[in-house]
């Protein structure tokens, strides 16, 4: 808390979410941290990151808002490097440089894309880079206010895990851009804020909200070509975490794949809405790099399936 409220740069307010925490949090921050820009709020049961963010963002009064996580530190020029990069772009959205806190001279990758097998980096950190990218983590992700409500805000049934990257897919569906800015530097140290049981049920919602964001946001035949490859390697990569002995995992991602289906409603009655706003296809995101296509026989299905789009596009 103390290094964001040192940050320079714009004017800002910081919005600090009690969320259903047992330890009091909220009165501790009213009773240590006496700063205008500070506004405490407290949950009585907590909604999650998702429900937190949304929660909070209906609060907020700035034109930008910046995701963050209870677990990070930010270096004081952080904020105004943001805050120019996205000026200088004019991008909806923007993701901050986010390091480890024990690799702190090591940059995070930035981008992410889609393939069938899950999310995975894209393209390794270049400082000269500054997008535009299909996805940013939610730590550190700057997005005009307006355009997060526009897209449906986060998605409170994700909980967390994939919410940040369903919220800025559909980012991108919508044809607003997401860039990085290189050098606004915040410090994070990961699962600083998970128990071993909590990390468990999120190695759970990872796996089942995957396959939720597939459903929401993919075009019919990235649908139909997406899904079953995600599910057979997700069940390949389950049953190596039987092999080597790492049962606890094996059983938390494993129970994730019936209950991704037994539930499908819940992204399907979502589904409609995402498909009838989207402004940018499949085929569009093939060509920026955004969907990545690995092996022939994935390419040339999906050069075969998409040739009368392309010709139009």
């Amino acid at each position: 808390m103390g290094s964001l409220l040192n940050s320079i740069g714009p004017s800002f307010e910081i919005l600090f979410l009690d969320n259903g925490s047992p330890e009091a949090e909220a009165d501790w921050a009213k009773s240590h941290i006496q700063d205008s820009r500070l506004r405490v709020f407290k949950l009585p049961s907590t909604r999650f990151f998702a429900g937190g963010i949304n929660f909070l963002a209906k609060e907020a009064q700035g034109e930008f808002l910046v995701l963050m996580n209870s677990d990070i530190r930010v270096e004081p020029d952080w904020l105004q490097i943001l805050d120019a990069q996205l000026q200088r772009t004019g991008y909806e959205a923007a993701n901050a440089d986010i390091r480890d806190i024990s690799h702190p001279e090591q940059p995070m990758d930035k981008k992410f894309c889609l393939d069938p097998f899950g999310l995975t980096h894209f393209t390794p950190m270049d400082t000269q880079d500054s997008g535009p990218a299909l996805m940013a983590a939610g730590l550190g992700m700057a997005i005009k206010r307006s355009v997060f409500f526009e897209v449906g805000a986060m998605d409170d049934d994700f909980k967390m895990y994939f919410e940040d990257l369903d919220l800025s897919w559909r980012v991108g569906l919508w044809g607003y851009r997401i860039g990085y800015a290189p050098g606004a530097i915040i410090h994070h140290v990961g699962q600083g804020s998970s128990t071993r049981s909590f990390f468990l049920w999120n190695r759970f919602r990872a796996r089942r909200n995957r396959i939720w964001g597939y459903v929401k946001n993919s075009g019919p035949l990235m649908l139909v070509c997406f899904i079953p490859v995600h599910v057979f390697i997700s069940a390949v990569r389950i049953a190596g975490s039987l092999v080597i002995g790492r049962f606890k995992i094996a059983v938390a991602e494993g129970a994730a794949l019936p209950t991704a289906f037994f539930h499908i409603r819940i992204p399907l009655s979502k589904r409609g809405a995402v498909q009838k706003n989207r402004k940018v296809t499949d085929v569009q995101l093939v060509k920026l790099g955004f969907i990545v296509l690995p092996g022939w026989p994935l390419k040339k299905l999906f050069d075969l399936l998409f040739r009368s789009q392309k010709a139009d596009s």
